[in-house]
């Protein structure tokens, strides 16, 4: 497994990593309820399983709940806009003008054999600026702590 620094440019988060389980073990990991809670979400926040609901299928639901200190709760929700198992899954955010987004963003997970295991580029955005550091932030986290679940197999 090795990681590259995330960059962020115009409003977009881009991050590649590299993990030692083949592509269709990382795509079950986004897409099966049990196996993303257990790694999606900032280091402080809490995914409870029964939280989470994927429909999945083009023009389907990807919704989960996370659970923050302090008792908040934060949702985010998406439409399915792209799916090719187990090699790309691309999602349509709401908005969330409580977090400063009016307009949709596009999280797109490509996901390629890389030796034994998956190169995994993701993709985020566009954000406004002061949220951009916090999705940065976010997604680095779920992506070390993916990495640490598919590590123990």
């Amino acid at each position: 497994m090795s990681e590259h620094a995330p960059t962020t440019a115009d409003g977009y988060v881009l991050i590649t990593r590299e993990f030692g389980a083949p592509p269709a073990e990382v795509f079950r990991a986004w897409t099966d309820p049990e196996t993303l809670a257990a790694w999606y979400g900032p280091e402080q926040a809490e995914t409870p399983p029964e939280r989470v609901h994927i429909d999945l299928r083009v023009g389907g639901r990807y919704e989960l709940t996370m659970l923050l200190p302090g008792g908040r709760e934060f949702t985010v929700a998406y439409e399915i806009v792209e799916l090719v198992e187990p090699e790309l899954l691309v999602l349509r955010s709401d908005p969330m003008p409580e977090m400063g987004m009016t307009e949709p963003a596009t999280l797109r997970v490509e996901l390629h054999e890389h030796g034994p295991g998956t190169r995994m580029t993701l993709r985020d955005g566009p954000y406004p600026t002061p949220g951009r550091d916090g999705a940065e932030a976010g997604w680095t986290s779920a992506a070390a702590a993916l990495a640490k679940l598919l590590e123990a197999g």
